[in-house]
């Protein structure tokens, strides 16, 4: 029967795609698989797209990079499905001080040491932070001068428990500061007993990201520095969103017992998930018909009046935790699931690229990477100019992710959203073939004037500039909106993460049904803990072999889940030892050189 599945997986995210293309290549000669999304579109919170006359920068308007070095399980997979990569800069490659005759200096590359910060009214450099600490407009006290924010929260790590960041999270859940374990700390609340106010706020304001200072688990905020201006990332040539089409595409394309269009099926939303007493098919599914408009905006389609039945031998939900709140199911009654989905943040996150036909702040030393302003922007990146990239036209059409914010500032933007839409016009090269109409694309998010026109004001406060050439094209994403309720996850104080992270896969042991993505994992956030829910799933329940590709070993999740933490406590301190207390010692050596530089 086509609506009888031995496998069911929801949500056409990066997890679901990859445990369909896993699951098909290993049981779909013998399993009935299908893949349902809610929208038009495969990839989730990974969402490419290109401006007219910028056909080799891609904007993305979801998730954009990863760590190479970090991200075992992204790397390894784009390696294996041949998809090609590129640098993602947070600053220039370009000489720093080109005419130096000292060799040692010359060959010193720029970074992101140059680019911009302006906060409080005030405009400093990256490099200003340990240079000039007298340019930061906070009154820190002396401890905590001479540090950008990303080490000012090294800094209070090494305080509060030096070498926290080596412990194996068994080894952090069990640690106590001021008398009660650390995982019943929010991190804003542990912050105010180390730090000054002024510190927190130049924590929040400089770092980029409210998130970043949030009140999440304190376990997972403490060591969070990957934010770093000096972190090596990398991105996809053709945007991030080619990973989850590419694994789509050969999920179908693989030999199944069901046809290609009944494989993946687009515009279901899951409404409901009752309980059979069927022998075969414990689940039944109902799905109602969704339809997507011209800007891609998903909605009920309301012309279909009869919703679509599906049963199901086991179920995978790849979902965020929004859209498993909005499923009506006797399987969220449970006990231990209905206290522990809540155990996640839903942080709000928004982004706006405008495109220029010129890079103007080349002329300001701004090459690559991002500045920060505690104006409603936040973040504005600089993604590119069409004529450097490899392949690219002969024209200066430049990409700049004009806004990137999270929490507090997307009030601000939510109030600029009704009005007229943005028009922008033709630029003077490399849109021929483009209609007026078509120069600011359609998008599930449609600009208005107001927007582009704030978002240009603070840009030209941002770079200290006047009367600026407005933008061509513009578009902007909002993830707050249904079905994603927002843009990652942080886990919440008071929640024994390492336990909930294990059982969120497999929460009601009697029934087939599995949570996996991003939301419930150990790297919020980022497409490898989406990747590394789904692969340790698999294995574990499905009892799929590892991936050949997958070289090294690898650890899907930070603790064995067959052994909790707290089963031993080990009575030596695990980080102990002259190194740690070494490293934490010339850390503040360079603090204190600052002050005498």
């Amino acid at each position: 029967m086509k609506n009888e599945l031995d496998i069911a997986i929801v949500g056409g995210g990066v997890s679901g795609v990859y445990s369909a293309w896993r699951l098909q290549q290993h049981e779909g000669k013998e399993k009935r698989i299908a893949l349902f999304e809610y929208s038009d579109r495969i990839g989730g919170r990974l969402y490419s797209k290109k401006l007219p006359g910028l056909p080799n920068v891609v904007a993305e308007l979801g998730g954009m990079r990863f760590i190479p070095s970090d991200h075992v399980m992204v790397n390894a997979l784009v390696n294996d499905l041949n998809l090609k990569t590129q640098n993602f800069p947070m600053g220039s490659s370009l000489p720093m001080y080109p005419d130096s005759k000292d060799p040692a200096v010359k060959d010193i590359k720029a970074g992101s040491e140059n680019n911009l910060f302006y906060l409080r009214g005030q405009y400093f450099r990256y490099r200003d932070f340990a240079q000039c600490p007298d340019k930061i407009p906070y009154k820190l006290n002396a401890s905590e001068r001479g540090y950008g924010p990303e080490d000012l929260q090294v800094k209070v790590m090494n305080l509060i428990c030096p070498g926290f960041a080596d412990m194996s999270l068994c080894e952090q859940m069990k640690v106590k500061v001021f008398g009660k374990e650390i995982w019943k700390y929010g991190f804003w609340n542990l912050l105010e007993r180390v730090l000054s106010n002024e510190a927190y706020l130049f924590m929040k304001e400089a770092g980029g990201y409210d998130a970043n200072v949030a009140n999440a688990s304190a376990v997972t905020q403490l060591p969070a520095t990957e934010y770093s201006d000096d972190t090596e990332f990398l991105t996809l040539t053709d945007g991030f969103q080619a990973l989850p089409l590419t694994l789509c595409a050969q999920f179908k394309a693989l030999k199944s017992c069901l046809a290609e269009d009944e494989k993946v099926q687009m515009n279901k939303r899951l409404v409901k998930i009752n309980y059979l007493n069927d022998p075969d098919y414990r689940y039944e599914l109902i799905f109602q018909s969704t339809c997507t408009d011209q800007y891609g905006k998903t909605i009920d389609d309301v012309t279909v009046t009869e919703q679509e039945i599906v049963k199901a031998k086991q179920l995978i939900l790849a979902m965020p935790r929004r859209s498993l709140e909005l499923i009506e199911s006797e399987f969220f009654a449970d006990p231990w699931l209905k206290e522990n989905i809540p155990s996640v943040l839903i942080q709000k996150a928004l982004k706006m690229f405008m495109a220029y036909e010129q890079p103007w702040w080349r002329s300001l030393g701004l090459v690559a990477g991002r500045s920060v302003t505690d104006l409603p922007i936040r973040q504005t990146y600089y993604m590119g100019t069409e004529c450097d990239q490899a392949g690219g036209l002969p024209n200066t059409n430049s990409l700049l992710m004009a806004s990137y914010n999270d929490i507090g500032s997307i009030p601000y933007w939510k109030g600029l959203e009704s009005g007229e839409l943005y028009s922008g016009y033709t630029p003077s090269y490399g849109c021929e073939g483009y209609t007026p109409k078509e120069i600011v694309p359609k998008s599930q998010c449609q600009i208005t004037t107001g927007m582009v026109e704030a978002a240009h004001r603070q840009i030209e406060a941002l770079h200290e500039q006047k009367e600026l050439a407005m933008p061509y094209s513009a578009i902007y994403q909002d993830w707050g909106d249904a079905p994603y309720g927002g843009g990652w996850h942080e886990w919440k104080a008071n929640y024994r993460l390492d336990e909930i992270m294990c059982r969120m896969r497999h929460p009601v042991e009697k029934e087939k049904i599995y949570i996996i993505g991003e939301a419930y994992s150990y790297e919020q956030g980022w497409v490898e803990g989406a990747l590394n829910t789904a692969e340790s799933t698999l294995e574990e329940f499905f009892d799929l072999p590892t991936p050949c590709w997958l070289k090294q070993q690898h650890n899907y999740l930070p603790v064995d889940c067959n052994k909790a933490c707290n089963e031993k406590i080990e009575k030596k301190q695990p980080n102990a030892c002259s190194k740690t207390l070494d490293e934490v010692t010339k850390f503040a050596y360079e603090g204190i050189n600052h002050e005498y530089q």
